[in-house]
């Protein structure tokens, strides 16, 4: 029986060498090289889960950008429609458009009375009792300007005649005018709706 590595054949020397390299290469991997790996593996699972966090994070800026500008939109048309049909009376405002459109034309307003207002279900109309005189082409040109108003204006009951009568107290035509009518000026505004009941209690 030998008693070293001396007494041995060289190939069994040199076999115990190789197993006994395995052995430690195997120990240093299982103490140093698979814990860096399964670290590595551990890093880059978290760097993976954060890129796919930041590109969700991404994808949702993307959409409340998007919500930004539809809602920027729609606040615009919105303001657009407030000021074609106000949600106030604003009946100062609109006297005010009306006699301006009428001074700007060359049209005498002799009349401008407030008749009851008619409620809808969405909104209100709030008529005006009218007397109008001047010339055909200005009461045209009166018209236009109204139709083209940045709020709504509607004319109901049209009627022309001779500029002379008609109308409130005492005014005097002039020998241009040519032409008088008798209408009702209907502006409107949105009604305020009422709230939602709340549901019954539960018994």
């Amino acid at each position: 029986m030998p008693k070293s590595l001396k007494d041995l054949p060289p190939a069994v020397v040199s076999l115990i060498f190789a197993v006994l390299g395995l052995a430690v290469a195997g120990i240093a991997a299982y103490f140093w090289v698979w814990p860096l790996g399964r670290a590595r593996d551990d890093l880059q699972k978290k760097v993976d889960d954060l890129k796919a966090e930041i590109q969700r994070y991404q994808a949702v800026e993307q959409q409340r950008q998007e919500y930004l500008v539809r809602i920027a939109a729609l606040q615009k048309k919105l303001d657009e429609l407030r000021s074609i049909v106000p949600d106030e009376q604003a009946t100062d405002q609109f006297v005010r458009m009306v006699y301006n459109a009428a001074t700007g034309t060359g049209i005498n307003l002799r009349t401008f009375v407030a008749q009851p207002q008619v409620q809808r279900d969405f909104y209100a109309e709030m008529p005006f009792a009218s007397r109008l005189d001047g010339t055909y082409y200005a009461l045209l040109s009166f018209f236009d300007r109204l139709a083209h108003a940045q709020r709504l204006v509607s004319v109901a009951a049209l009627s022309l005649g001779q500029p002379q009568g008609g109308g409130m107290g005492a005014y005097t035509v002039l020998s241009s005018e040519t032409v008088g009518a008798n209408c009702v000026f209907i502006t409107y505004y949105n009604r305020p709706q009422a709230a939602p009941a709340p549901p019954p209690a539960k018994k």
